[in-house]
């Protein structure tokens, strides 16, 4: 994806190798493929273009065996990425461990907001962004090539913007009024992204984009693909939000809940339900090494009838450890349920998650 999180283009399984492999070439703004000629052999790449210089590439490694060891060694193998004019001879790639690592990765929610998004109108191309948002910028003073240097008095407007835009954000996730949102009639889980649309397009663009479902994504989650949305048997992954319980409430760090998910889970390679911090938007730290639950790396308690009840809450119900993921007292929460390769029962609803039931 690009500096605004547009998608370039998909590799793996959904891409164009369908998960054989290939090479790429990402073209910078400015360029097309007639500046290459003579210098790219025909057929070698697959071309893509970005509106930004900056662009960032996520790939998701599978389990084998309940271990990460094949996936690594794929990425460390099969990974080469380089200047086309190293092509002849690409520099070793370096890879850096970054579990056990903690940062940030969420945007300021203060004034700071307004210098990291200076940063980034500083540093790209003028066509990064289309006439009318530059415009939006420039009147608050971003602008490309100029000095950011609001003086007091609108440093003191952008801090009260920033708490409110925050505050506008975080209603329009937890306060939902859009019932198209809603996965099935009647439940409270919601959808990946509203209008099955990576570009955020209501009525298949006859609506213009839904501004408000870009902003509510991105501020709870980054990164999006077509293949996040459409219907890719398969491949590809399918994505739903649980931040309600059964009654309409909101989930409770201090409480106990269940959730049962039926049996043969609609996914191909793994399911899981992983569970969020609703102030950080990050995975819920606690004393577990995970937050989630997968159907193929966890060896879980399984019902009679194939399903899985799951349990959230600060302690664990006697006897079912396994299936159990801790919440912290006083911290609310919410929780995803993730299919990788997604099967048909998903996409015709003849599969269906419980709700999340409060246990008294």
């Amino acid at each position: 994806v690009d500096s605004f999180t547009r998608n370039i283009i998909d590799m793996g399984p959904p891409g164009p190798h369908q998960g054989n492999g290939g090479k790429f070439l990402i073209l910078p703004p400015g360029y097309d493929e007639a500046d290459f000629e003579g210098i790219v052999p025909q057929g070698v790449y697959t071309i893509a273009r970005s509106r930004s210089y900056a662009v960032w590439l996520l790939l998701r490694g599978f389990l084998k065996d309940g271990k990460p060891d094949y996936s690594s060694q794929l990425f460390r193998n099969g990974i080469k990425i380089y200047p086309l004019s190293a092509a002849v001879n690409p520099p070793e790639m370096e890879f850096i461990e970054g579990t056990g690592t903690e940062f940030n990765t969420v945007h300021s929610a203060n004034y700071k907001f307004y210098e990291e998004l200076y940063a980034v109108i500083d540093r790209e191309p003028i066509e990064f962004l289309d006439p009318e948002l530059r415009g939006l910028f420039a009147s608050i003073g971003i602008q490309k090539g100029r000095p950011f240097v609001p003086d007091e008095r609108m440093k003191k407007i952008l801090k009260q913007a920033a708490k409110l835009g925050n505050a506008t954000v975080r209603a329009l996730f937890w306060y939902e009024r859009d019932q198209s949102e809603f996965l099935y009639e009647g439940s409270y889980w919601k959808r990946g992204m509203i209008g099955n649309s990576h570009e955020y397009l209501k009525d298949q663009g006859l609506g213009g984009r839904n501004i408000d479902a870009r902003a509510k994504y991105f501020y709870m989650a980054t990164f999006n693909s077509p293949a996040m949305v459409w219907k890719l048997i398969g491949k590809g992954s399918q994505y739903a939000w649980g931040y309600l319980d059964s009654k309409g409430d909101y989930l409770d760090g201090g409480k106990s809940y269940k959730l049962n998910l039926p049996g043969d889970a609609p996914a191909e390679k793994f399911m899981s339900v992983v569970v969020y911090d609703s102030q950080t938007r990050s995975m819920l730290q606690t004393g577990q090494p995970y937050p989630n639950k997968n159907n193929k790396r966890d060896k879980m308690i399984t019902n009679d009838d194939g399903s899985i009840d799951l349990y959230f809450g600060p302690k664990s119900p006697k006897g079912k450890e396994a299936n159990w993921i801790q919440t912290v007292p006083k911290k609310g929460w919410f929780c995803l349920l993730r299919l990788y390769s997604p099967t048909e029962p998903w996409f015709d609803k003849t599969w269906r998650p419980g709700e999340i039931e409060l246990v008294k």
